[in-house]
This record gives structure tokens, C-alpha cells and sequence, in this order.
């Protein structure tokens, strides 16, 4: 069995993974043998041409899911002797790249042909299959003088090409990545390239991070990490060795984080996991220092509509007095004092409501952290991540090194087998115990069970986690209804696990077992609505927010929907979906907003909005992502509503959501803690629209 040990040193400015092993080990990879690395991954020539091939190894949240395979030719080049493989002498070069790994039993296939001159300057690309379950790839680009022709998505077009720019369509494949760097560094390492698809908009940003070393055993491998930022929507860090080959990258595929590693340095995957998540927070800590406070400490918010989230009637004119973080005093403007060395902060004609929830999302990647906060989220219930990761995020928050909503946290615990989602399993009682001890000594205040949990264990699991306080949510294990789940120990229940009618015996019967067992129910619905609609129908006809969004992130939304359905069948399957949620709401069973993640923040004022639809009142949509919320976690006493005593989490918005529920949209200023964001400053943070 591999034992790892990280440790980090400074020396030189490098810095130093070390991977021991024990005597006599062998790796928990059986690809990868023994300790011995083996930096040089091309073959020596013995004709004209120079060939390199590559294997990485995918993970996906640090579990071994597949490989990517690629092969470089280099036309008419020979060697030089020190190996260098971007020798001008060569006439172009040809990469071929196929990605292959299975997520939770379902495969994902890409292929991609990249055609540059010797330069590394594109020719052609083209690039077709799936880089995660949901996100179709087919680009087809071919460079003819000053344009590029784009095929797309079944779609052509003729763009004029900048200069500097490069072919890359997501993060897959890697080699392309690790290309777009060599073109980079040989083209004097610009400030910015443009990307097609995605011209005129998408800027990709490269920044050299440093050089550093890894140790495996007695074998050390010099790299150099690098950021790029517009490849996906966020940063990705990248590690190439000293010939330029791709060591290792950090990512995103379909929101959670997606990790490649070449084979023989698979032992140190978790220090490269480490050290991008150190570069995640330092980056999100300069985010932090340009989208600082509007105000803070001690001020009054005058002449707003105040709608508390109580149930109670709206107050008009009103005052909200803030002091160290706390609501000091709320109330009309004409039973409120303000003391004469408080400042008053004018906000006549705008409405204030309690700071909104997400209670289920998986914030993976720094750039979510202002999104929410843009959006009027001021706490989210993180429903499996990155460990290293989240809890880094959690406590750069805390400690407001960083901005961002409450984290409130679910760790993820699968059952066993190749199809298990996440590096946590429990196939015995034994496993549940040590998987719940870790997450609450961690301070996580949730287990949340995925799919492949056994009955027996999931009784295990909630066992553990009521001893210690914690409660219990995720999803119904395959083979378990959702009154066996309930009956095992889960306190709440991710998505919408009722099959049928809102109206038939069998649905009424689970409604009412909901009911007496209190079991909170997150459903999804924006999601639902998101990856269930008419392919073909534009998502922007029921989500406005996919226009304010990034080039790369729009090109993950493009491709979503369903194959072989019309709109209204789609629509037909959502009101379904909807009337059960009416029923659930309507028995008293509380309902909470959830998004998994959707459109960022834009989809939380979706499931607000489908729960108008559904048939709740504004006032009841805008509780689920408020008091009940709040209550659902036990922290009703302290967030929630605008009450005095609680913490300022407040949303000032242009208009008033009981009007219209569309006009939660419209967050002009969020307040965290009694710390006042500009909303449209936080959106252009990360390369949003306001």
C-alpha cells in the first residue's frame, strides 16, 4: 500500500513535493510501477520524424476515472541534443488527443486533432465527443489567412482572427492545454489570447506561477505551474516539465474539480491538489482586495421597503440599523432612532429582503464565491466538494481573508466499486464511522449519502452522524425508496425522488410520510429544468442569466438539453415536477432552494421563480431560500429573516420581489455580515455581465 507523505519547502524560490513510500511498495495505481520515474516521455527518432506521446491519468474529485492519450508528430524534425522538441527547423506538427473515463458509470469519449505550424501556431482543430455527461463537444476549425471557419454546434461562420490567438474548445483535451503554453511562451508570452470558438469575446489569460520540484522516492522532476484563466469559466493550474511536456493540471468538468496527472507522478496527485488550491485562494484574496466594502462597522439603511421574511406585511419607509455585523434595530423610519454620529445610507425606492440561500450547490472553483454574493446569496450548503479544497475556501472566508457567502458544509460518502462517486466510500459499519468522524472533526455540519450506499450502511452513517450532532441529507441509494431512506436515519433528501402524480394515492401517501417525519426536500427544479428542455430551445427563453455569462461557460450551457423531445413535452415533465413540490409545500413538508450548482447565481432566482409557478406565493418562494432554509440547518436564531438581533445578511434590490418575482434579479447591493458589496462590481469580477 502507498503511504504519501507531502511536504512542502522553500528553497530558491521552488518548491519541493516530496512522495515517500514504504519499503517494498508498490503503488495503489496499477498502471504506475513502482517509484521510478520516467521524466522522458518521447521517443528518440531514428528517421525524420520526432514523436511524442503522453498518458495522463483523469480523476475526477481525486478519483482514478480514466486516461487521456496523446501523440505528437513533428514533421521533417530532428532532435537536437538537448531533446528540445520546438526546434524551428521543423515544417509543423500534428497533435492527436483521445480522453476516455467513465463518471458513475457513464462513459465520456473525446476525440480532438490539433494542425500547427512549428511555431505551435494553429492550422486546424477539430474536436468531437463529450468532455463530461452532459457537455457535447463538436468544433471543427480550419485557419484560412486572416479568418478562422468555424463549425460549431451545428453551425458555420467566418470570424477575422486577432493576433495573438489559439484553437481550444474547454479544458479537454489536456494536450491541447499543454500546447496553447508552448505557443505562449514561443510567441513572448502575451498578455492575452483570444480563443476560437468563442471570438470576439473569450480572452484566455496566461500567467507563470513559478518553477518547482517533485519528489518521488529519490527521483526529483523539475516543473513549471502556470494559471489559465478563460480556458473554462475560472483558473486552472498547469504543471509542464522542463521539456515542456504536461506534468500534471487542475480543472473543472461539469462544476466539480477534474484532476490530470501523467502516470508516474500519479503518487503526488494529492500535493498538486494542495498547491491549486493554495493558488485558488491567493487568487481569490486579490479578488477580495479590489471588490472591497462599500461600507461596514456601524450604519443605517433608510427608506426602503423592508419585506423581513417573517410572513408580516412589507414595511414601507423603513430603517434597518447595522451595527458590528447585527441588525441593531429594524422598523419604520418614525419609530426608529438614529444616532447623530451613525451615517445613514439613502436607499428611497428599493426593497430590502434577508440575504437568499442556496442549499444545494458544489462551490468548486474560487470565481463562485463573488458570483453568489452578486446574486444576493449570502449562505449555501456545499453538497460534496474537494475536501482540501473546501475547507481551505470555508476558512479564507471565516477569517475574511476572502470574500464569499457562509459555506455550510456536506461531506460526501459513496459506497464502494469501480462506479462510486468521490474518494469516500462506506462498505462497512466501520468505514461509516471513520468517513463521518473525519468530516465532523473538519467541521462539517452534514453527511450527505450518494447513490451506491447500501441500506445497511446508510443506517450506519446516520448512527454516526446523529451521536455527534450532525444531520443527514443526499440522495435515495439505488434499491431504497425514499421512505426507506427516511426510515434509516436521513433527515432530508436532495432532489425530487417521487415518481408519478402529484395527485394520485401512492404520491399523497409518501407526501404525508414526509410530513410526519419532517424530512426536508431540496428539489432542483432549475436544474431540472436546465438539462431537461427541448434541445434546440434556447435556454435563454426561461434563464435570462445565460446572456450576462462567460464565453466558456456558455459554451458548456449551449449543448445542454434533451435529444428527442419537443418543447412542450418538456414543459409537460417540469409541471409535473412542479405540482409535486406544490403538494410537498402544501402538506407542510419544508422545501428549501437548491440549485446543483445551474447557471451561477442566476439559477437560484430560477428556482425561486419556479416555485411562483408552482403555485407558492412570492412571499412562500422567497421563505423557502430565507427562513426555511435557515431553519433546516438550526440557524433560524441567527439568519433568516430581518429581525433585530440576527446577522445583517440583507439584499437591497431595485424592485420589489412580492410585485413581481422576477424583480429578485434585480440585487443592486449585498450585505454580509454587515459588510455592503456593489453587485455589479462583483459580477465584473469574474468576467460576468452586472
Amino acid at each position: 500500500m502507498l503511504a504519501v507523505r507531502i511536504m512542502f519547502a522553500a528553497a530558491l524560490g521552488a518548491l519541493l513535493f516530496t512522495v515517500r513510500l514504504k519499503p517494498d511498495a508498490t503503488t495503489a495505481t496499477p498502471n504506475v510501477r513502482g517509484v521510478r520515474l520516467q521524466p522522458d516521455q518521447v521517443d528518440q527518432p531514428d528517421n525524420a520524424n520526432a514523436v511524442e506521446r503522453g498518458t495522463l491519468r483523469l480523476h475526477y474529485v481525486q478519483k482514478p476515472i480514466g486516461y487521456e492519450r496523446y501523440e505528437i508528430v513533428h514533421d521533417g524534425a530532428l532532435r537536437e541534443p538537448q531533446g528540445n522538441l520546438s526546434s524551428s527547423k521543423a515544417d509543423g506538427l500534428t497533435l492527436t488527443s483521445d480522453v476516455d473515463f467513465t463518471d458513475r458509470g457513464g462513459r465520456v469519449q473525446l476525440a480532438a486533432t490539433l494542425r500547427a505550424k512549428a511555431d505551435f501556431t494553429p492550422l486546424s482543430f477539430k474536436a468531437t465527443g463529450k468532455s463530461y455527461r452532459f457537455v457535447n463537444v463538436d468544433s471543427d476549425v480550419r485557419i484560412e489567412g486572416g479568418d478562422a471557419i468555424v463549425k460549431a454546434d451545428g453551425a458555420e461562420s467566418r470570424v477575422p482572427l486577432p493576433a495573438p490567438f489559439y484553437t481550444v474548445d474547454g479544458y479537454a483535451p489536456f494536450a491541447t492545454q499543454m500546447m496553447m503554453l508552448r505557443y505562449w511562451k514561443q510567441h513572448g508570452q502575451p498578455r492575452v489570447l483570444r480563443t476560437v470558438p468563442g471570438l470576439p469575446t473569450n480572452e484566455v489569460i496566461i500567467e507563470a506561477r513559478g518553477r518547482e520540484a517533485i519528489r518521488i522516492g529519490s527521483t526529483v522532476v523539475r516543473l513549471e505551474r502556470y494559471v489559465i484563466d478563460g480556458v473554462v469559466w475560472g483558473r486552472e493550474t498547469v504543471w509542464l516539465d522542463e521539456r515542456g511536456a504536461l506534468a500534471a493540471a487542475i480543472t473543472r468538468a461539469g462544476g466539480l474539480s477534474f484532476e490530470a496527472v501523467r502516470e508516474d507522478l500519479e503518487p503526488a496527485l494529492a500535493g498538486f491538489v494542495q498547491r491549486a488550491t493554495q493558488d485558488r485562494i491567493s487568487d481569490l484574496e486579490a479578488i477580495t482586495r479590489r471588490a472591497r466594502p462599500l461600507k461596514s462597522g456601524t450604519y443605517a439603511m433608510v427608506g426602503a421597503t423592508i419585506v423581513d421574511g417573517t410572513g408580516r406585511p412589507a414595511i414601507q419607509d423603513g430603517v434597518i440599523l447595522v451595527r458590528d455585523g447585527r441588525i441593531a434595530e429594524v422598523g419604520p423610519r418614525a419609530s426608529v432612532t438614529i444616532p447623530p454620529d451613525v451615517p445613514s445610507v439613502p436607499v428611497d425606492g428599493k426593497t430590502i429582503i434577508p440575504g437568499l440561500w442556496d442549499m444545494h450547490t458544489h462551490v468548486t472553483q474560487v470565481e463562485w464565491a463573488p458570483v453568489y454574493l452578486a446574486a444576493g446569496v449570502t449562505t449555501v450548503r456545499d453538497m460534496g466538494n474537494e475536501f482540501e479544497f473546501i475547507t481551505a475556501l470555508r476558512d479564507a472566508i471565516v477569517t475574511r481573508r476572502a470574500l464569499g457567502p457562509r459555506i455550510v458544509a456536506a461531506g460526501l460518502i459513496d459506497g464502494g466499486g469501480p462506479n462510486a462517486f468521490g474518494v469516500y466510500a462506506a462498505a462497512t459499519p466501520e468505514d461509516a464511522k471513520e468517513a463521518v468522524a473525519k468530516y465532523h472533526d473538519a467541521g462539517f455540519e452534514q453527511i450527505k449519502i450518494y447513490s451506491l450506499v447500501t441500506p445497511a450502511i446508510v443506517e450506519a452513517i446516520c448512527a454516526a452522524a446523529h451521536r455527534l450532532g450532525m444531520t443527514v441529507t443526499g440522495h435515495v441509494p439505488n434499491g431504497m425508496t425514499i421512505e426507506q431512506a427516511v426510515t434509516a436515519g436521513m433527515d432530508q433528501v436532495a432532489h425530487l425522488a417521487i415518481r408519478g402524480e402529484a395527485d394520485s394515492a401512492d404520491v399523497k401517501k409518501t407526501i404525508a410520510f414526509l410530513r410526519d417525519h419532517k424530512t426536508v426536500i431540496d428539489p432542483t427544479q432549475s436544474w431540472n429544468e436546465l438539462l431537461g428542455h427541448a434541445a434546440g430551445t434556447p435556454i435563454a427563453a426561461f434563464q435570462p442569466g445565460v446572456l450576462k455569462i462567460p464565453a466558456p461557460l456558455n459554451r458548456v450551457f449551449s449543448n445542454a438539453g434533451a435529444a428527442g423531445i419537443d418543447a412542450a413535452t418538456a414543459r409537460t415533465r417540469l409541471e409535473r415536477g412542479l405540482r409535486i413540490v406544490k403538494a410537498l409545500h402544501d402538506a407542510g413538508v419544508p422545501i428549501v432552494v437548491g440549485t446543483d450548482e445551474g447557471i451561477p447565481g442566476h439559477s437560484v432566482h430560477r428556482e425561486i421563480e419556479l416555485y411562483v409557478e408552482a403555485g407558492f406565493t412570492p412571499m412562500e418562494a422567497l421563505q423557502a431560500a430565507t427562513i426555511v432554509s435557515a431553519r433546516a440547518m438550526k440557524m433560524d436564531g441567527e439568519l433568516g429573516t430581518i429581525e433585530r438581533g440576527k446577522r445583517a445578511d440583507l439584499v437591497v434590490l431595485n424592485a420589489n420581489p412580492l410585485d413581481a418575482i422576477r424583480n429578485i434579479r434585480s440585487v443592486r447591493w449585498t450585505i454580509s455580515d454587515g459588510r455592503v458589496y456593489d453587485a455589479p462590481t462583483l459580477w465584473r469580477s469574474v468576467r460576468f455581465q452586472p
